[in-house]
């Protein structure tokens, strides 16, 4: 799967390479959701919790296969961002993926701590900036409390 394009075809480049392992080596996607499906819907939902302007820069700095994921969902939508917290975020993508909340927040961390190694310092702090540091946290690894 590492080797596959977003639709299981062409080899994909070397960035999105390491994200589609770091996805697979954290483990945890349920069995029915396949990673690019996991990396398109956890950056969709993502998209619409930032500005336009932001949504756009953001799928303009991912790799060129995650950019063909995300590019739709960051250029048609509306200009502001839809406000919504922790719970709503894994909420939408755990109805987008039809899985349960918990599975989504698996789904979400293997994702954005996969995009979070790779993007570039500048674009992490304008995303961090625009999400209440509930969502941030989800680009993290998870913390056990004491």
């Amino acid at each position: 799967m590492a080797n596959q394009g977003a639709q299981g075809g062409a080899r994909i480049d070397p960035v999105s390479r390491r994200i589609v392992e770091h996805i697979e080596q954290v483990g945890g996607l349920p069995q029915k959701v396949r990673t690019p499906e996991a990396a398109a819907a956890v950056l969709c939902v993502l998209s619409r919790r930032l500005s336009k302007g932001q949504a756009q820069d953001f799928a303009r700095s991912l790799p060129e296969a995650l950019q063909t994921l995300v590019q739709p969902c960051a250029a048609h939508r509306g200009l502001s961002s839809d406000v919504f917290d922790r719970g709503e975020f894994l909420n939408l993508l755990a109805e987008h993926l039809q899985i349960d909340p918990a599975e989504a927040e698996r789904v979400a961390r293997a994702v954005l701590q996969g995009v979070h190694a790779v993007l570039p310092q500048g674009e992490i702090e304008h995303i961090r900036s625009q999400l209440p540091s509930e969502l941030w946290e989800l680009w993290g690894p998870r913390r056990v409390a004491a």
